[in-house]
């Protein structure tokens, strides 16, 4: 027996005692079911979406490290998945029930890894959060509430004409406000550990035309990035406007020139931001952005 598959046994095991047999991992027959529930909300769920456009299918592919899929099925109808989770280096539920967040949160809590962090709709989160928060990790950073808003129109104001798809040629300009923006969200630069792995993800949005900047001398002055793009929406991510810019007027058309591009590439624009951000809610919503749902981040 591989270590793989050992590893998988003892986790179905630990996951349907934790739960009392209503969480699962799902097997790649599940992919359907699967797709079938994150349908039910495909701007929501992008996120999940997105890992089973590169062509994964439900079932495990390796260890933790890899990823699973834990699901919650219908006690009436067997084949009819009620809510879902990913599991990896983050953990995205696919529900926002509190009551199928506890019953994952046990599962996580069984599971007995390691997670970079948490999010997704609020209620969910918090039932996740409501187990894990006695586990080995304590939380860096709550994120409690964080509206959830999308656009399907047109920007409601005047696009700002500066600002284009970044080009490869920008990479040397892009990547220090890439890693301002990521020190000003989590509190630390994604560089510290001399991995290569935040430059290969900043020259790959570059390379697919996902990230938007507006050009400066020797800099960008504003830089937004298409973080998640499915056929049914696009999630903005990554948004920084360099510090002698701020306080002008100059994010709302930076951002509406963001969006009038992603809407031609998908039907609905979203994004998620920390509700104590009031500047950057005051931006969305001057560009055209309506709330339509709330999220939550738990920080490891």
């Amino acid at each position: 027996m591989t270590r793989t598959l050992r590893w998988l046994l003892d986790a179905e095991e630990a996951v349907a005692h934790a739960t009392g047999d209503t969480v699962r991992i799902l097997a790649n027959s599940d992919t359907a079911a699967l797709r079938k529930l994150i349908a039910q909300n495909p701007v929501t769920n992008a996120y999940v979406q997105s890992i089973l456009d590169t062509g994964r299918r439900a079932g495990p592919i390796g260890g933790f490290a890899r990823g699973i899929f834990l699901g919650i099925f219908d006690t009436s109808h067997r084949d009819q998945l009620v809510a879902a989770c990913w599991a990896g280096a983050n953990i995205v539920p696919v529900t926002d029930s509190p009551e199928y967040g506890t019953y994952f949160g046990q599962a996580l809590m069984a599971l007995d890894e390691h997670f970079g962090s948490i999010f997704g709709p609020q209620s969910a989160v918090e039932g996740i959060w409501e187990l894990l928060r006695y586990g080995r990790q304590p939380a860096r950073d709550l994120r409690n509430n964080q509206p959830f808003m999308t656009i399907t129109k047109q920007a409601r104001i005047p696009a700002n004409p500066n600002v284009r798809q970044a080009r490869e040629t920008d990479y040397d300009a892009v990547l220090p406000a890439s890693v301002a923006m990521f020190t000003e969200e989590l509190g630390y630069s994604p560089l510290t550990d001399g991995s290569n792995g935040y430059r290969l993800r900043v020259r790959q949005l570059i390379s697919k035309g996902y990230t938007m900047i507006e050009p400066g001398d020797h800099d960008v002055t504003f830089k937004a990035d298409f973080g998640i793009v499915t056929d049914d929406a696009i999630q903005i991510q990554g948004v920084w406007i360099a510090p002698s810019a701020r306080g002008q007027g100059r994010a709302a058309p930076a951002m509406a020139a963001v969006v009038n591009h992603a809407l031609e590439l998908a039907p609905v624009v979203c994004l998620y931001v920390n509700d104590y951000n009031t500047a950057a809610i005051r931006t969305y919503q001057r560009v055209g952005f309506d709330t339509v749902d709330r999220f939550a981040t738990v920080l490891f």
